[in-house]
C-alpha cells in the first residue's frame, strides 16, 4: 500500500477494490478461536498416538484408545490455557512466524514442566506412563513447531484470498504521518483495507479551525455513507490539543477511533508498558535477570562449583604442591578485578608467573613470556588456573559463565576507550563466558579485538538464559581441548 503526497490522490485512494468471490463477514480475529480448536485436537490425537505407539513397540500389546485420551485431554487444555496467557492466539500473533514457533515450543515446555509438578505433588504419576508421556512430549516438541509454520501460512494465505471480509478502514491524520508511518503500510496483511484517507490541513504544528471542522464533517458524511469498520488516526503525538479537536468532532460516530504512534512514540510502546502505582510506565531499561532467574542462575553456580570444589581437592593439593616445588611464592594468586555493578574483588588463580603484577599498570601476557613458569604454561593453555576461581563463584563474586572480568588496571583503560565497555558490569563476571567459547580471549593487542570481546559480552547480557548457560559450559571443554591464542 502507497499512500501519495498530495491531497487529490489521497483523496482518490481506495484500495478495497470489489471482489468477485464471497466473503465471510468477519476479519481475522474469526481465526482466534478457530487455532485454538485447531490445537486442542491435534494435542489429544498426538496423546492417543503416543500411547498406542508406545505400547505397540514396548509392551506388544495395544490397549483401548480411551486409555489413552486423559493424558492428551489434559496436555491440550494445560497447552491452550498457557497458550492464551502468552497471547499465542493473539489474532496479529498468528502471522508472526518465528515468533510462534519460539512461544508456542517454550509454551509446549511448561505444559509439561506443570503437569509433571502437580503429578509429584498430588502423588499422582502413577496415573500416567512415563514412556508414553516422554513419547508424547518429543514428538510435540517437533510437531507443535510443524503446526505453527502451518497456522501462519494458512492465516497468510485466508487473508490473501480474500475469503474472510477484511477491516474497512479510512485513515485521518497529517500527510507526513500517512506516507511516512511504516504501520500504516502493512495493515493489508493483517486483515484492513483503507477505504479513503483524509489529510489534515497541518501547517508548521497548526491546523485552521475552519477548515478542520469542514473536514471533520467530511468524514463524518463518508462513515455514515459507507460501511466503515474504524477510523485510524495518525497524528504526531506532540499535537495533543490536534488529537483532542479530531477526537471530539468523531465522537458522533458510533465506530472505533484509534489513534497509531508516531515513529518516536513507537520506539517507546514497543518496550514493556508496566504498571506503576497508579499509573503506567514504559521500560526504558530492565535489570539483565529478573529476581527468579537470578536465583535459578545462582542456585546452579552454587550447587555445581560446590560439588566440583570437593570433586577437585586431591587435584588442588597436587597443583598447588607442584607450583612451590618450580618456583618460590606461593600458590595462589590473587588478582584485584571488577565484578559486578563495578564493584572490585580479589580473583582466585593459580599462581603461574614468576611475578605476583597487581598494580596501576599490568602487562598483559604474550607469546613466550619469560615472566611465565614451565607449568603455568601448562595450567594457562588448558586454563587449569582459572579453577581456583569456583571458591569465587561460592562466594557469590562470580557466575560460572558471563562476562569475564579484567585486571582493574585494563579495566580503568577500555572504559575510557570503549563506550559500552562498562554494560558488561551489569551481570557477574564469569569463569568462562559467551566470548571465551567464540576465540575472543588471551591476548587483546589491538583496540578492535577487545571491542569484539565486549560485543559478545553485551549479546550474552541481552539473550541471556539457562540453555545458553548450558551450551557455553559445553563449549569451555571443546575449546579447552583445543585451546587458540592462549599464552
Amino acid at each position: 500500500m502507497s499512500l501519495a503526497r498530495d491531497n487529490s490522490i489521497l483523496a482518490d485512494l481506495s484500495l478495497s477494490n470489489t471482489r468477485d468471490q464471497p466473503a465471510v463477514p468477519s476479519s481475522l480475529n474469526v481465526m482466534s478461536p478457530l487455532v485454538a480448536i485447531f490445537d486442542l485436537t491435534w494435542i489429544v490425537l498426538l496423546g492417543i498416538a503416543a500411547g498406542v505407539l508406545y505400547d505397540a513397540a514396548v509392551r506388544e500389546s495395544q490397549g483401548a484408545v480411551q486409555n489413552y485420551v486423559g493424558s492428551g485431554i489434559a496436555v491440550a487444555i494445560l497447552y491452550s490455557a498457557f497458550g492464551h496467557a502468552a497471547q499465542l492466539y493473539r489474532a496479529p500473533n498468528l502471522l508472526r512466524v518465528r515468533w510462534q514457533v519460539r512461544r508456542s515450543t517454550v509454551t509446549w515446555l511448561m505444559t509439561f514442566v506443570f503437569l509433571a509438578t502437580l503429578a509429584f505433588l498430588l502423588k499422582t504419576g502413577a496415573a500416567f506412563s512415563r514412556g508414553e508421556m516422554l513419547v508424547f512430549f518429543s514428538s510435540g516438541v517437533i510437531l507443535t513447531a510443524v503446526m505453527r509454520l502451518a497456522v501462519a501460512h494458512v492465516c497468510a494465505l485466508v487473508i490473501s484470498s480474500g475469503v474472510l471480509k477484511p477491516n474497512q478502514i479510512i485513515l485521518v491524520g497529517s500527510v507526513d504521518q500517512l506516507t511516512g508511518n511504516e504501520a500504516l503500510t502493512v495493515l493489508e496483511k493483517y486483515g484492513y483495507v483503507v477505504e479513503h484517507a483524509f489529510p489534515l490541513p497541518i501547517q508548521d504544528g497548526i491546523c485552521d479551525q475552519e477548515t478542520l471542522k469542514t473536514r471533520l464533517r467530511e468524514i463524518i458524511h463518508y462513515v455514515r455513507e459507507k460501511s466503515i469498520d474504524e477510523i485510524i488516526v495518525a497524528i504526531p503525538w506532540s499535537s495533543a490539543d490536534l488529537i483532542s479537536e479530531v477526537e471530539s468532532g468523531l465522537r458522533v460516530l458510533p465506530v472505533p477511533v484509534k489513534l497509531v504512534p508516531d515513529a518516536m512514540t513507537c520506539r517507546m510502546l514497543n518496550r514493556p508498558v508496566l504498571e506503576l502505582g497508579p499509573t503506567k510506565a514504559v521500560q526504558l531499561q530492565r535489570a539483565p535477570l529478573s529476581a527468579a532467574q537470578r536465583s535459578l542462575k545462582q542456585g546452579m553456580d552454587r550447587i555445581l562449583a560446590a560439588m566440583s570444589l570437593i570433586a577437585l581437592m586431591p587435584f588442588f593439593a597436587v597443583i598447588s604442591a607442584a607450583i612451590r616445588l618450580e618456583s618460590s611464592g606461593p600458590a595462589f594468586f590473587l588478582q584485584t578485578r571488577v565484578g559486578f555493578n563495578g564493584r572490585a574483588f580479589r580473583i582466585f588463580k593459580f599462581r603461574t608467573m614468576s611475578t605476583l603484577d597487581n598494580g596501576p599498570v599490568i602487562a598483559q601476557a604474550t607469546r613466550n613470556d619469560r615472566r611465565v613458569t614451565h607449568l603455568g604454561r601448562l595450567l594457562r593453555m588448558l586454563s587449569i588456573d582459572e579453577v581456583p576461581q569456583l571458591l569465587n563463584v561460592l562466594r557469590g563474586e562470580m557466575s560460572l559463565v558471563g562476562p569475564r572480568p579484567h585486571a582493574l588496571a585494563h579495566d580503568n583503560e577500555y572504559d575510557l576507550l570503549i563506550a559500552t565497555y562498562a554494560i558488561r558490569h551489569k551481570m557477574k563476571p564469569g569463569i568462562t563466558g559467551w566470548a571465551q567459547v567464540n576465540g575472543f580471549r588471551g591476548e587483546t593487542p589491538e583496540l578492535g579485538m577487545m571491542k569484539q570481546r565486549v560485543e559478545s559480552d553485551l549479546w550474552y547480557i541481552e539473550y541471556w538464559s539457562l540453555w545458553l548457560d548450558i551450551r557455553i559450559l559445553l563449549l569451555t571443554i571443546v575449546r579447552v581441548l583445543k585451546p587458540n591464542n592462549v599464552y
